[in-house]
């Protein structure tokens, strides 16, 4: 893969909430907090998840070197809802960051939505765009009564309890230069699972959503309840692809595992959520990001540059490292990159961001 670079790269992450404290306030399961092993999630305050997207846009495109009018396209990546129905959060981003009149498209590809806009972001600056860059972000906030940061996947038996956190981040993607190379990126569906997060029920009228709290949890327990066989095979089936992309992905970089410094994943589960994902690829499960991902919560789309921003920024990698970035999202859509770091920049101070302050 030739000439795609992260030139710059950012989060907005709030303070974690603790975990210990939601359960003494009753929001949180006591048993299902002690087995899941979570210490907190990132909440934040009054403001939106468009407008963390365009303070993280902001300081990515102040990191990148770029100008604003070298960036040719905006992906916005997101799973709930980012503000008023019928509106278009992509181009409110567009309108607070690059204030051009370039094409700002939405990606709903579930928590795989950022690294998918990556793969995207290339397909569009390889056809002869004009423009040398593009502006990725990705944004999700909770703690509305439709959505509830600490049961949403209550019931779902799935071993790989997990709890929700608000953050954005951004990359700027480059033709020309950056600290990072993008060395092989794929991605692939299995469209046959989107019943698995489908409740039961007509597709329309959408009140069944609508109209009360989003139970994820329960909605899969529903699958595997009537389609027991079905769901066993899902599970495989994700193994499976997942497993595919990585080494894929790894020996299209001219790699082999042992090569992959760090990994990151999904913010889910634990240890033995990570063995599924690093072991059949013959990595350490060591390498991945489980003690990050436990102090703040599943950030959606936001996991993966969540953990590359803190790995430069706290110096973690090295000139030279390479990191693989494995997701899969609901739906289901799975996508595999590994990354070169080529050198660390100026904002690698080796100390992390610090949280963003309540608004």
């Amino acid at each position: 893969m030739d000439n795609l670079h992260i030139a710059g790269l950012s989060s907005y992450l709030p303070e974690p909430f603790p975990a210990d404290r939601a359960v003494a306030l009753g929001l949180y399961d006591e048993r299902t907090w002690k087995k899941d092993g979570w210490t907190g999630a990132a909440v934040a305050g009054d403001i939106s998840a468009p407008e963390m997207a365009v303070v993280a846009a902001n300081r990515a495109l102040a990191r990148s070197g770029h100008s604003n009018g070298e960036v040719g396209l905006l992906l916005h990546a997101s799973t709930f809802d980012q503000g008023p129905d019928a509106w278009t959060p992509h181009h409110y981003i567009l309108r607070h960051t690059l204030g051009t009149q370039v094409p700002a498209m939405e990606v709903r590809q579930g928590c795989n939505g950022v690294l998918a806009a990556v793969e995207l972001a290339h397909g569009y600056l390889s056809v002869g765009s004009g423009r040398v860059a593009a502006l990725v972000t990705g944004a999700d906030k909770f703690g509305t009564p439709r959505m509830d940061r600490w049961r949403y996947q209550a019931g779902a038996n799935t071993q790989r309890g997990s709890i929700l956190g608000d953050a954005a981040t951004a990359a700027v993607l480059s033709t020309r230069e950056g600290f990072a190379r993008v060395k092989a990126i794929n991605s692939a569906s299995l469209p046959d699972l989107e019943e698995m997060n489908r409740p039961e029920g007509p597709l329309f009228p959408p009140a069944i959503t609508s109209d009360g709290p989003i139970e994820l949890g329960a909605r899969m327990a529903d699958f595997v309840r009537r389609f027991p066989d079905r769901a066993a095979a899902a599970n495989r089936a994700v193994y499976l692809a997942r497993t595919e992309l990585g080494l894929r992905s790894i020996e299209e970089a001219g790699l082999t595992p042992a090569d992959i410094n760090r990994v990151t994943h999904v913010f889910s589960g634990g240890e033995a959520y990570l063995g599924t994902i690093m072991r059949p690829l013959s990595i350490d499960p060591a390498r991945g990001m489980l003690e990050l991902g436990r102090g703040v919560g599943h950030l959606t789309v936001n996991d993966h540059f969540v953990a590359l921003t803190h790995l430069v920024e706290t110096r973690q990698l090295a000139d030279g490292d390479h990191v693989l970035m494995i997701s899969n999202g609901v739906g289901t859509s799975l996508t595999a990159a590994v990354i070169e770091i080529t050198h660390l920049p100026a904002w690698a101070t080796g100390r992390p961001q610090p949280y963003e302050e309540k608004r």
